[in-house]
């Protein structure tokens, strides 16, 4: 057994993927758990990872959809991604392949 912190991991939540700092590394995924202040965040894309998103509380507007507790998305290689905190959201993110590079803001 290992044992770890969030606090203590990757970057901004960050503690599976292919990073240095994950408590696992791996190249087929990475997951991130976020919570986020209100306002809101660069608009971006991933060339090859599928992105899936699940709100823990809080609220966030994507793509013209806002989204609450309980509720999620799936942005495909390519999809953009225009969000906005409507207020302080947790969130539970996971990507796939782990790509660490693959973000491109718009």
């Amino acid at each position: 057994m290992k044992e770890f912190k969030l606090s203590e991991s990757g970057a901004r939540g960050w503690f599976i993927g292919d990073f240095a700092e994950a408590v696992f590394q791996t190249k087929d995924f990475e997951v991130g758990v976020q919570t986020n202040p209100r306002g809101p965040c660069a608009s971006h894309y991933h060339a090859d990872i599928t992105e899936i998103t699940l709100i823990i509380s809080g609220e966030i507007l994507t793509n013209g959809k806002i989204f609450t507790a309980g509720q999620g998305y799936i942005l495909y290689p390519g999809e953009i991604s225009q969000s906005e905190y409507i207020k302080e959201t947790t969130l539970i993110s996971i990507k796939t392949p782990s790509i660490p590079t693959d973000k491109h803001l718009l």
